[in-house]
C-alpha cells in the first residue's frame, strides 16, 4: 500500500510536471517564505497585443492540480492590481506587516483550485506597454484579457482540461462579464463554466442608490434623516437618490454620503477596524471619488434634525486601506527577480492611473451586455 502510494504521487507530480512546463516562468524561491509550499507557482508576463504585456502569477492547486478547476482572478479599480487579492485576500500567503516576511493564508483558494492572478490593463501593477499608451475602455480591456489567456494556455496548454471560471471583486462587475462574454463565444477552446462577482460595480447609478439604503439598514444615520430624505427625493414610494433635481434631496444625499465615508468606519467590512492614523491609498481616493459625481458640485454643510451636522467632503475617505507591507515586499530587488519582473520596470504600486488615462476611461467606457 504505501509503495503503490508513492508510485501514485509521483505520477501526479510525474503528470503535473508534463502539464506545466513553461520552466522559464517558474518561482522556484520567494524572499521572506518561511515555509515549504506544497503547490508549484509561476509569474511572468502573457503578451494582450502588440506591445502589450499583463504580467501574471499563478498557483497550482494544494489538493489535485490535475483535476481541480482553474479560476481567473481579477481585482477592480478601474486600475488596481489582482496580486492586492493574492496577497491580502485568498492567496495562498500574505505579507507580514513588516513589509519582509511572508506568513501562510489558511483559507487560501489554492487549497481546492489553480489560481491565476492577472494584472489588468497595461498600466497596471507590473504590467506594461512598449509605447507607454496606456489609455483604454472596458471593451479593450475584455479584448486584452481574452488575448491575455490565450497567451497564459499557450504556456500550459493542457489546463484547457480543467473546468474555468472567472471571479472579480469591485470594478470586477465590468472585468468579469465582458471577459466572460468572449471566453463563451470565443474561438478558442476553453472549458468555461461560469463566473462571479463579489462586491461588484456593474452600474453607477445603481450604486449610489443603493448607498442610501445601506446606510440607514445598518444604522449609519437615524430616523430624522431617513425621514428628510424620503420626503425630499421620494415620490410614492420611488426613490431617487442618484440624480434628483431637488436641492435639498442633493443637500440631504450628501449628508448621508458624508456619514458613512467620514464616520471612521470600514466601509469595505463594517465589523472590521480600519487602519487607524494611516492615511488611505490614493488609488482609493480616486475610486471612491467616482461616486456620487451628479451631486460634486453641491457640497452643503447641512444640519440635521437631530443636531447632528456633516461637511461632505467627496475625496476625503476613512483612513481603512494599507498596502505598505505588499507595496514594499514587491518592491525589494529580490522579489522582483524572483518574480522575473524586468529591471527596466517602474515600482510596483496598488493602483496605477494617471489623469489623461482615467478621463479617457470614464469618457469611452461602454457595457457589454451581461453573458446570462
Amino acid at each position: 500500500m504505501i509503495a503503490g502510494g508513492l508510485l501514485m504521487c509521483l505520477l501526479a507530480v510525474f503528470q503535473l510536471g508534463s502539464r506545466a512546463q513553461y520552466a522559464p516562468d517558474e518561482v522556484t524561491y520567494l524572499p521572506g517564505l518561511k515555509f515549504k509550499p506544497n503547490y508549484r507557482q509561476w509569474s511572468g508576463f502573457l503578451q494582450a497585443r502588440p506591445g502589450k504585456y499583463l504580467h501574471y502569477w499563478f498557483v497550482t492547486s494544494q489538493r489535485d492540480p490535475i483535476k481541480d478547476p482553474l479560476v481567473l482572478w481579477l481585482n477592480g479599480g478601474p486600475g488596481c492590481s489582482s496580486l492586492d487579492g493574492f496577497l491580502s485576500e485568498n492567496g495562498p500567503f500574505h505579507v507580514n506587516d513588516d513589509g519582509a516576511t511572508l506568513y501562510e493564508n489558511t483559507f487560501s483558494w489554492n487549497k481546492i483550485a489553480n489560481v491565476l492572478y492577472l494584472e489588468s490593463p497595461a498600466g497596471v501593477g507590473y504590467s506594461y506597454s512598449d509605447d507607454q499608451k496606456y489609455a483604454t475602455d472596458d471593451d479593450q480591456v475584455a479584448d486584452d484579457n481574452y488575448k491575455a489567456l490565450q497567451s497564459f494556455f499557450a504556456k500550459f496548454p493542457s489546463f484547457t482540461q480543467n473546468e474555468f471560471f472567472i471571479f472579480g471583486e469591485s470594478y470586477g462587475g465590468i472585468y468579469a462579464p465582458t471577459l466572460s462574454l468572449r471566453v463563451a463565444t470565443g474561438a478558442v477552446k476553453i472549458n468555461f463554466k461560469g463566473f462571479s462577482v463579489g462586491n461588484g460595480l456593474s452600474s453607477y447609478a445603481l450604486n449610489d442608490q443603493t448607498l442610501v439604503y445601506f446606510g440607514y439598514y445598518h444604522g449609519l444615520f437615524g430616523e430624522d434623516l431617513w425621514r428628510d430624505l424620503n420626503i425630499n427625493c421620494c415620490d410614492k414610494g420611488n426613490c431617487n437618490f442618484y440624480n434628483s433635481s431637488s436641492e435639498t434631496c442633493k443637500t440631504l444625499v450628501n449628508v448621508a454620503f458624508g456619514i458613512v465615508y467620514n464616520s471612521g468606519l470600514n466601509e469595505y467590512a463594517l465589523y472590521l477596524d480600519c487602519e487607524v492614523g494611516r492615511r488611505s491609498h490614493r488609488g482609493y481616493e480616486r475610486t471612491m471619488s467616482h461616486l456620487f459625481k451628479n451631486y460634486k458640485k453641491h457640497p452643503h454643510l447641512h444640519k440635521v434634525s437631530d443636531g447632528v451636522s456633516s461637511s461632505v467632503s467627496l475625496v476625503e475617505v476613512p483612513p481603512c486601506i494599507n498596502s505598505t507591507a505588499q507595496i514594499n515586499w514587491l518592491n525589494r530587488g529580490d522579489v522582483r527577480k524572483a518574480l522575473h519582473i524586468p529591471d527596466t520596470l517602474p515600482s510596483w504600486d496598488l493602483c496605477r492611473c494617471c489623469s489623461k488615462q482615467d478621463i479617457l476611461w470614464q469618457k469611452n467606457r461602454t457595457h457589454t451586455p451581461i453573458l446570462t
